[in-house]
């Protein structure tokens, strides 16, 4: 039994019972299972101490009218951050025009909401130190990334900074369908402060340009600071270069199959590169 599991296992005791069963679910960074007790689901999640200012987001959110999967109870174990999440049901959006327009009306929905939010004690604010190019071994790559974030921290200061969710890829939106479909916005691990324009170009880079008009029409910021989002876009590649370059560095195929890593960095590749 792995650490993570044997915490878990003493987790689903305490706080749901004996009987209830743990399914693994797939999940890149953190350990994670779906959690069956008589008529009950949760979700259990086990992942770095230092994502627990953003349950308190998830949980701020939640109380005030945006679904995120809150936390039902939370604890921390030396490094690693325990927590029984509520499960939420629906479809994850997709590559569709009307699920890109929930998608981007959501975000700004979060963002404008979360413009009332307290700022956790502890949650990592910008300037952010783990976008490090110098862990990219192609010089090329390197070099290109480097300029983006050096760009993206030029322009930071005229920016709009708040509470991001930091990584609201399609399947983090999960959409009740009806007459007015209900979206709930989940997986608040990588929530962080910053320039929202890094949640919008994170939204860009996985659904494309048509969210920055469905943002728009929700969002707390104007079209004169969403005229800068590309400069955020070239930024966000540059964080996946990084991350997927420090992932093959390590090793690291935690939640993906074995070529998933050099597509990721693939991806950033061209992007960066060869941007037409």
């Amino acid at each position: 039994m792995t650490p993570d599991a044997a915490l878990a296992a003493a987790a689903i005791r305490d706080w749901v019972g004996d009987g209830a069963s743990l399914t693994p679910l797939r999940a890149m960074n953190s350990s994670t299972w779906l959690v069956a007790s008589a008529a009950e689901r949760y979700v259990l999640k086990i992942s770095r101490a230092r994502e627990e200012p953003a349950m308190r987001v998830a949980a701020w959110l939640d109380a005030h009218g945006l679904r995120t999967g809150a936390p039902f109870r939370v604890a921390v174990r030396g490094d690693r951050l325990v927590a029984l999440l509520e499960l939420v049901d629906g479809r994850p959006l997709g590559a569709a025009d009307a699920d890109v327009d929930l998608l981007g009306a959501t975000l700004g929905r979060a963002h404008r909401l979360l413009a009332g939010a307290p700022v956790p004690p502890r949650i990592d604010r910008w300037p952010w130190s783990w976008p490090d190019a110098t862990v990219i071994g192609e010089p090329a790559l390197r070099r290109a990334a480097a300029a983006a974030i050096g760009e993206a921290h030029r322009l930071a200061p005229t920016l709009t900074h708040g509470i991001l969710h930091g990584d609201p890829a399609p399947e983090a939106f999960l959409a009740s369908d009806g007459a007015a479909p209900d979206v709930a916005l989940i997986d608040w691990g990588a929530a962080c402060h910053g320039p929202l324009l890094y949640d919008v170009a994170s939204a860009w880079l996985y659904a494309g340009p048509r969210v920055l008009p469905a943002y728009a029409r929700t969002a707390p910021i104007g079209d004169a600071e969403l005229a800068a989002a590309r400069t955020f876009l070239a930024f966000r590649w540059a964080v996946q270069a990084w991350y997927f370059a420090d992932r093959i560095r390590r090793d690291d195929r935690t939640g993906l199959g074995v070529d998933e890593n050099a597509k990721g960095l693939a991806d950033a590749r061209r992007a960066l590169l060869d941007p037409t």
